[in-house]
């Protein structure tokens, strides 16, 4: 291995990114393809409709950004074991969503690996990005090798699913990671059978319309009978899938304080969720994921998540 590709993993791993791999910036295989336009046509991106744009960018990330030799992959844990047995609420929101705003914290620590990066190498050129452009960036890592798509859709490491994705797209040839060979889903689907919306249609196929993560944050109308029925205890986000994953049930808490649960969502009571003001909304989820949803979505689903809580179920 170069002494420049050393040089980056190291800096990564002491940013606190909790593992780096490195490949090829080259078009995806026509399987993928096919596999995602089938996915278009069946309309499981729900109303997601910038999905079905820049198609060609996702398949080939060198259109995505030109100059491109290397695709440098991070991931970085959020998970936060004791969350569940802590919180005060019956009330749940997704991991990814208890602290910081993960656009925010993975981007700076990206910045300051692409500045490392041009101090090293000073004619390269850097691009970050960070769940912001049309990327299969979960096929990315898997391509870096640092883990596998698991039948929950999701990138599954070593150490568990609760990982976030970001990338450094560089105009530097440096040494190319291998996709692992070893399988690390246990193929137990436990992921599938534990959605209850039944989102996960068969493994690897996950139909967005009745996803409780999409109907809780990006769904702008009324959520669906069915998918009300049975949402659960979410009012945010869901990881109905990761929790069953056999895999996370020794997953290591995130060394990432900014990832720390914010003190309301787990000393919050659901009377307090219940009776929430905007002002209390927007002074608690100040540089947080959940401002995406926004007030009036948190409300809606505080009240349709209250109705299960009160039915005993």
């Amino acid at each position: 291995m170069n002494e420049l590709t050393l040089q980056i993993k190291k800096k990564a791993l002491e940013l606190g990114f909790s593992a780096c791999g490195i490949c090829r910036c080259e078009p995806f295989s026509e399987d993928t393809q096919l596999f995602f336009e089938n996915w278009l046509k069946n309309g499981y991106q729900a109303k997601m409709n910038h999905l079905e744009r820049n198609v060609s960018k996702r398949l080939n990330p060198k259109e995505l950004v030109d100059f491109a030799q290397s695709v440098i992959v991070l991931t970085l844990n959020y998970y936060n074991p004791d969350y569940h047995k802590n919180k005060k609420s019956s009330y749940s929101f997704a991991q990814y969503a208890l602290g910081a705003d993960y656009h925010s914290v993975i981007k700076e620590k990206l910045l300051r690996l692409a500045d490392f990066i041009s101090a090293q190498a000073a004619n390269s050129k850097q691009k970050i990005f960070v769940d912001s452009v049309p990327s299969f960036e979960k096929q990315l890592a898997q391509r870096a090798g640092l883990g596998k798509i698991g039948h929950n859709t999701l990138l599954l490491t070593e150490k568990g699913s609760y990982v976030f994705v970001g990338e450094v797209f560089t105009s530097l040839v440096l040494d190319y990671d291998k996709p692992l060979e070893k399988e690390i889903c246990l193929h137990c689907n436990r992921c599938v059978n534990a959605c209850p919306t039944k989102a996960l249609q068969s493994p690897y196929t996950l139909d967005t319309t009745a996803c409780i993560a999409y109907q809780t944050i990006e769904n702008k109308e009324d959520i669906s009978p069915f998918v009300r029925e049975n949402m659960r205890e979410y009012i945010y986000g869901c990881d109905f899938c990761q929790r069953a994953c056999p895999l996370n049930a020794k997953a290591e808490k995130s060394s990432e304080k900014q990832f720390e649960p914010k003190k309301e969502l787990l000393d919050f009571s659901n009377e307090q969720w219940e009776t929430l003001t905007e002002t209390d909304f927007q002074r608690i989820f100040q540089n947080s994921a959940v401002q995406r949803a926004g007030y009036e979505k948190l409300k809606r689903n505080i009240a349709i998540a209250s109705l299960f809580s009160n039915s005993g179920q």
